[in-house]
């Protein structure tokens, strides 16, 4: 972690102001992909890309069965506004996307190391998926991998971030064709490749599921922006920047 010298630990204490869920979604705290599920029967998206997000997101769960960090360490101007005592005192899957927020936002520059990382990591991916409203952008979420260097963990553990973030994948492509059934295309399918970029992950299974009829709207929008509308976020990224500019160039080159 980087941060100020002469770190102290963060002791975890009964939180007496913690953030209340404002979720603008409405999800179930108990549930939230059977609220997923509902959401994608009633607007007649594919429930297999929602199945498998739940397969992937109960295998994260188990890969990462952690025990609670005694600390969070951070940098002591930083460590007050980060609202560390929640995050060891609460339930993890209670935990809300609002009191992880500070968390995500400084884990590895101001705040936190890989152990507490590692132990919170399927929480924050949940509710980046089921509650975005209330969490960092993709491109943050997913890029925060890099700096855990999660590459240097158990295969299975890899294995199992992978068949999250794919899940995630086909799920922003569905929930961003629904967004142009009803306005403006969204963009989650490109939050989520350029993070899984950030991340190191390889792209070219991916892009090439943009190339799928289902899909059109999303690689048009794409090609419609590139390169000068894009995530900001790729900046980070020069090696997916490359991946996704080649195949870009080629949908362009052949008049796809």
């Amino acid at each position: 972690m980087t941060g100020c010298r002469g770190v102290p630990a963060f002791n975890p204490i009964p939180a007496v102001a913690a953030l209340e869920p404002r979720s603008k979604t409405g999800l179930a705290a108990n549930d939230p992909i059977a609220a997923i599920r509902r959401d994608c029967h009633s607007a007649k998206m594919d429930m297999a890309a929602v199945t498998r997000l739940g397969e992937a997101q109960a295998a994260l769960y188990g890969s990462f069965k952690l025990p609670v960090p005694e600390v969070i360490e951070g940098c002591p101007c930083c460590i007050s506004t980060r609202g560390g005592d929640v995050l060891l005192t609460t339930p993890l899957r209670e935990i809300t996307g609002q009191q992880l927020w500070r968390y995500v936002s400084g884990a590895f520059l101001t705040v936190g190391n890989v152990r507490d990382f590692r132990y919170l990591l399927p929480r924050i991916l949940e509710v980046s998926v089921t509650d975005p409203a209330n969490a960092n952008d993709p491109e943050i979420v997913i890029g925060k991998l890099a700096l855990a260097e999660w590459r240097s963990w158990s295969d299975h553990e890899q294995q199992a971030i992978e068949s999250f973030l794919d899940a995630w994948f086909d799920l922003a492509i569905l929930r961003d064709m629904q967004n142009a059934a009803h306005g403006p295309i969204g963009w989650e399918a490109e939050s989520v490749l350029c993070g899984a970029a950030r991340a190191g992950v390889p792209l070219d299974g991916w892009l090439n599921r943009l190339e799928a009829a289902s899909a059109v709207p999303v690689l048009n929008d794409l090609k419609a922006r590139f390169p000068n509308e894009l995530s900001g976020f790729w900046e980070g990224a020069p090696a997916g920047l490359a991946q996704l500019s080649a195949f870009l160039h080629t949908q362009q080159t052949d008049g796809s």
